[in-house]
């Protein structure tokens, strides 16, 4: 939890008290926040605030607005209770030490009443980020993270465009800066803190915001799903100021988005679907695949002729076979001695088991050829003494897609209805060569290019490992992604 102290810092400023109701306007117990700042840097002057162009709900006349600096400076941390266009922010720089400092407020909000504007004034969105900090943390999101989610969309929504509309939307830009920083925590674990406090403020300013009547729901949506990637990627939740899934999953149905959606709607579907399929192979939680409705269309001869559909839709297509067959697995590891009292035994699930195989080998002979190696080494050819081969896609959406796709054949080797009890041995060969397949992928790739879908494709492929070799090299891979999982 966090301290406002809205009304406290109204009160410096010309006119700000009468924007509350009278109420007692001695600050709480222990807060020493003003002080600190204006000790630490007492004559930097004025600079630019990490929100300019936004007036919080600390509403600012227009005479001091300009002339008196105030104290959320440059924090990524500092919290208030809402914000809103309308007027620009003078601030003193502040160091990573203070930001830190700061994130440790954890007494409660002083004024939970207060809710957000309805009105928002229009004014030119900033033109840049200005502090060392900021562009630091949006360089790692854009390069770190937003490489891989934009394997969905050929308008590569995430790296390119939300860091721009960032500029003008406090609401988006601490979503992605908490991006940043929790991946530089890894490996930095000292930034953890900030990374959270970061975290913290940009859930708390989604809820104050979804709950205006005036919203803008793309907005809410777009930020809930940026949210939901932080949760899922670390493993942060409700206990970390966080909103549990469920509530940011209501925010992202709020827009209705779709398969026949464009633009970010269409970006923002497809990587909320990726993140459930990482969710479903983690905690095992259902999928509604058929509500996509999605028409893969395999008929055009030739893998030549299909490339002018664009890489992307490729990857929804792989993306959307991997989810089928999840839920498939889901279905088979349910199955109880009450589908034998009913007569449904695991030979009724033959059918769907071929119809899915079917469809990843197609997908696999139709795909173009720049989605399939164009070179490959055998673990005897390999230069760094790895145990798995190693294939060579120039293209960063077409090794993507290939763990996508041999993480779905493996899953299928594991659940054939009429190999449940003793595999067969070309399903053993089979299994093992899907598995060291996705073993590959993972082990010659940088995780950047791949998400969290990564760690969860080789926990899954390493089970069929036989060889020491092999399993000590998978434990090393873990270790070096720093995955925040327990592991045997």
């Amino acid at each position: 939890m966090f301290q406002d102290d809205s009304r406290r810092i109204a009160s410096e400023y010309k006119g700000g008290s009468s924007r509350y109701a009278d109420l007692p306007q001695s600050p709480p117990a222990g807060c020493s926040i003003k002080a600190e700042v204006q000790s630490s840097s007492p004559d930097l002057g004025p600079t630019e605030h990490i929100l300019q162009g936004h007036v919080w709900h600390v509403y600012i006349s227009p005479e001091g607005s300009n002339s008196t600096r105030s104290i959320y400076s440059d924090s990524l941390i500092l919290q208030a209770t809402e914000w809103r266009k309308g007027g620009q922010v003078g601030s003193g720089p502040m160091s990573l030490s203070e930001v830190e400092d700061r994130s440790n407020v954890s007494e409660p909000l002083e004024d939970d009443s207060v809710t957000c504007p309805t009105t928002t004034l229009s004014t030119p969105e900033r033109e840049f980020l200005d502090t060392p900090e900021q562009v630091r943390y949006m360089q790692i999101y854009v390069e770190e993270v937003a490489a891989w989610m934009d394997s969905f969309n050929k308008g590569k929504y995430f790296g390119e465009c939300l860091p721009y509309r960032a500029l003008d939307s406090p609401l988006l830009l601490y979503s992605l800066l908490a991006c940043g920083i929790r991946r530089l925590a890894l490996r930095h674990p000292d930034m953890a803190e900030i990374a959270a406090a970061c975290y913290s403020t940009a859930n708390m300013h989604l809820f104050r915001y979804h709950e205006n009547p005036e919203r803008d729901v793309e907005d809410c949506s777009i930020v809930a799903v940026i949210l939901k990637l932080y949760n899922v990627m670390f493993r942060e939740g409700p206990q970390s100021g966080g909103h549990s899934l469920a509530v940011l999953n209501s925010i992202i149905s709020e827009s209705r988005w779709n398969t026949d959606s464009d633009g970010i709607g269409s970006a923002c579907f497809w990587l909320n679907a990726y993140l459930d399929i990482v969710g479903s192979l983690d905690v095992g939680y259902c999928l509604y695949v058929d509500s996509w409705s999605i028409n893969i269309d395999f008929s055009s001869e030739g893998g030549e002729g299909m490339a002018y559909r664009g890489e992307e839709l490729w990857v929804q297509w792989m993306l959307f076979i991997l989810a089928k067959v999840i839920s498939y697995r889901l279905c088979v590891l349910s199955f109880t001695e009450i589908d034998l009292r009913e007569n449904r035994t695991l030979e009724d699930r033959l059918p769907e088991w071929k119809h899915l195989k079917q469809l990843c080998d197609q997908w696999n002979d139709a795909c173009p050829r720049n989605m399939r190696p164009l070179g490959y080494m055998y673990p005897d050819q390999a230069e760094n003494n790895s145990a798995f081969p190693k294939a060579w896609l120039p293209k960063r959406e077409a090794v993507f897609c290939r763990l996508l796709y041999h993480t779905a054949q493996f899953i299928l080797t594991q659940t054939h209805p009429l190999e449940q009890i003793m595999l067969s041995e070309e399903m053993i060969a089979l299994q093992l060569h899907h598995a060291r397949e996705v073993c590959g992928i993972v082990a010659h790739t940088e995780d950047r290019y791949l998400g969290p879908i990564s760690v969860q494709s080789l926990l899954i492929a390493s089970s069929a490992l036989t060889e020491d070799g092999e399993q000590m090299e998978v434990l090393g891979i873990l270790q070096r992604m720093k995955a925040q999982i327990e592991y045997r």
